[in-house]
């Protein structure tokens, strides 16, 4: 604080204190005259006065006079009273041993009455209280002109720019406290940092909040109060602060201290079957759920990295990720709702008809954890029939088969039926025909007696359909060479169902040609 400053101040003080003093004597002086005489002395002994003051008990026959100099009182002019300097002349008389024609005639006069003096004494005491009054009065209000508002601005801001930060804070607190000063944040937030830098941060932290309660988006406050949460580990009120002006004009005040909200590995939605979720976060973050639709907390489950499951039903999921010093990020609310659907119909190939024997029999879609099952007798089916584990031969005769697919949640599809009637035409079976292609392939040097290529590979013959060329049923099977771990596709044959003739065939687009082998 500037040496003129305390100066100015003191001399003041003193000032003040002085009159006061006045005041108080003379008040005494004169509630002592004119007051109630029957009253003790009233002594002071203060050490400021410097000195005992007794004031003389007055008694009621000192104020009451004969009547006749009563009356000659009376009559005694203002000018008699104040000319009245008998003792001054009786110091002269005694000085130069002479008697003046003034003092004769005063001594002819009477002598002022004791009342009346006391009159003036006490007129004289009240003129000096006022007088007292009226000087403090303008001492206050010099001071008050010459110590305002802008003088502890101007002189807080000046102590702050030099690094004197306790001085300021003492002079930028009674700016602060002044009509100019109380809504002024530009000064609060200097003052802010002055007891920022005084060490003082519960009084920097309530006059944030003071800044804010005027204007509830001022950034460098939001930002100030922010970082201070954050280095004293305050997750608490980081988390209230961050949710208040995240999606505010002062969001990037607070931005860096957002915690990223918690990810699912699927979206929440209707599923027809079970999910299992994974929850994931930044790194070091901890992520913590409820699955009954409570808000979370540190106290609820922690995810611990592997998945959960999610059966049928309505799952409604919270989570929230927490960092090391405990500021949340936004809760996440996901609901899923699992109904376990039935699988789709089978796909069952060739349709209902009339065919030869050793057509096959195919079902074409059956998804991941279901089995199909099927009856041959017309029957529904069930998870007791017989299981469908790949293409079959069709039964001889007219039959009506039926297929159903079951998950494994035990809901069954709907049942598809086909009706089959197979007649037998033919004199050899799929079996003999290929056993009578693979016989004249051995015959004409294309395959070993092992059922080998002649060049060792190994051969598959793979029965590829049943159909009529050029008026001859035939199967026709398709010749593949195994080499070198890769399958290859030599051609196709056909065996007359009726005869057993072998035949080249060929095959384009769907059709197909023959030719005698």
């Amino acid at each position: 604080m500037p040496d003129d400053y305390k100066n100015d101040t003191s001399i003041e003080d003193e000032v003040e204190k002085s009159l006061q003093r006045i005041i108080e004597e003379e008040t005494n002086v004169a509630k002592a005259l004119v007051g109630n005489q029957d009253e003790k002395p009233v002594i002071n002994n203060s050490a400021e006065y410097g000195k005992t003051q007794v004031i003389p008990t007055i008694s009621k026959e000192m104020l009451e006079e004969p009547q006749e100099e009563k009356e000659d009182d009376d009559e005694q002019s203002l000018d008699d009273i104040l000319l009245d300097d008998t003792d001054d002349e009786d110091e002269d008389e005694e000085l130069y041993g002479v008697t003046s024609d003034k003092k004769k005639n005063n001594k002819e006069k009477k002598p002022m009455p004791k009342k009346t003096k006391l009159i003036i004494a006490g007129v004289a005491a009240g003129v000096a209280v006022v007088i007292a009054v009226i000087i403090i009065v303008a001492v206050s209000l010099n001071k008050k002109n010459t110590h305002g508002y802008k003088y502890y601005y101007d002189e807080g801001m000046k102590l702050y720019e030099n690094g004197n930060y306790g001085d300021a804070v003492n002079m930028l607190e009674k700016a602060a406290k002044e009509s100019e000063g109380k809504k002024n944040l530009e000064l609060k937030y200097v003052l802010y940092q002055a007891y920022k830098n005084t060490g003082n941060d519960k009084q920097a932290v309530s006059e944030l909040k003071d800044i804010l309660s005027y204007d509830e988006n001022y950034s460098d406050a939001v930002k100030a109060l922010a970082e201070y949460y954050y280095d004293n580990e305050d997750g608490d009120n980081l988390t209230k602060l961050i949710r208040k002006y995240q999606d505010s004009k002062c969001k990037d005040a607070v931005a860096k201290y957002i915690v990223k909200d918690p990810q699912p590995s699927k979206d929440a939605g209707s599923y027809d079957d079970s999910v299992e979720i994974k929850l994931t976060c930044d790194t070091g973050d901890v992520v913590y759920y409820t699955t009954d639709g409570s808000e979370p907390d540190t106290k609820s489950e922690i995810f611990d990295g592997k998945a959960f499951k999610l059966e049928t039903g309505t799952t409604k999921i919270k989570a929230v990720a927490v960092n090391n010093i405990g500021v949340m990020s936004n809760v996440v609310e996901l609901e899923y709702v699992i109904e376990y659907g039935a699988p789709e119909a089978p796909d069952v190939t060739p349709a209902s008809g009339k065919y030869s024997k050793g057509e096959k029999v195919k079902i074409n879609n059956i998804p991941d954890k279901c089995k199909a099952y099927y009856t041959t007798d017309g029957k529904t089916p069930t998870e007791n029939s017989t299981e469908y584990t790949g293409e079959f031969d069709m039964p001889e005769g007219n039959n009506v088969l039926s297929f159903i697919i079951i998950n494994e949640h035990s809901q069954s599809s709907t049942v598809v039926k086909r009706n089959y009637n197979v007649e037998v035409k033919n004199t050899y079976t799929y079996s003999q025909a290929e056993t009578q292609l693979k016989n004249t392939l051995i015959a004409r040097n294309v395959l070993k007696s092992d059922g080998s290529a002649a060049d060792g590979s190994k051969v598959n013959l793979v029965y590829d359909t049943k159909t009529t060329i050029n008026g001859t049923e035939m199967y026709v099977i398709r010749y593949d060479v195994i080499k070198n771990g890769s399958t290859t596709t030599a051609g196709y044959y056909g065996v007359d169902t009726s005869t057993g003739k072998i035949y080249t065939v060929t095959e384009s687009n769907g059709s197909y040609s023959a030719n005698a082998y």
